[in-house]
């Protein structure tokens, strides 16, 4: 086993990643993303898929490694400080989930929100949440923009988004 499956291994653990349903493995997809997007990079490349930020490559690493790597013991190897902080982080997010969304969609509208601000100059989005929020709606319009704007909000509290000054 090499680094990278360690270090795979032991995220994969602390953010109890599952394939076992559609929804663990979306959840999976957006975990990974929402990760990678505070810095720590585990070398997964995302694009626009229908459900939101989809990595082909993160796919294809799960299904062919996760039951061996669910099963090690990793309690011999550390991440760094600054991974566990941000595993920490994003596993945090579930907290400030509401009633109005399951936890597979939670993750969906964070990761979507955050793949669409992180790429505005593409998706030709003015500046302004609303903009933000509508390209979102367009492509997931089982969201609504008070929805977006608690999501939004969630993630800037928890440091995924700077304030631009």
């Amino acid at each position: 086993m090499n680094n990278i499956d360690i270090a795979n291994g032991i995220v994969f653990q602390k953010m109890e990643i599952s394939k076992e349903s559609f929804e663990d493995r979306l959840i999976c997809q957006k975990k990974i993303y929402l990760l990678q997007s505070l810095g720590t990079d585990l070398g997964y490349t995302y694009n626009w898929y229908v459900r939101g930020p989809y990595s082909p490559s993160l796919t294809n690493y799960v299904y062919n490694n996760l039951e061996i790597l669910s099963s090690n013991d990793f309690s011999g190897y550390s991440l760094s400080s600054s991974a566990e902080n941000n595993i920490d982080i994003v596993n945090s997010l579930l907290e400030d989930k509401r009633a109005d969304f399951g936890i597979a969609s939670w993750y969906e509208l964070l990761a979507s929100l955050l793949y669409i601000f992180n790429n505005k100059r593409s998706w030709k989005i003015d500046e302004g949440d609303n903009a933000l929020f509508g390209a979102l709606i367009k492509q997931k319009p089982q969201y609504n923009k008070e929805q977006c704007a608690y999501a939004f909000g969630t993630l800037r509290k928890k440091g995924f988004i700077q304030l631009e000054v």
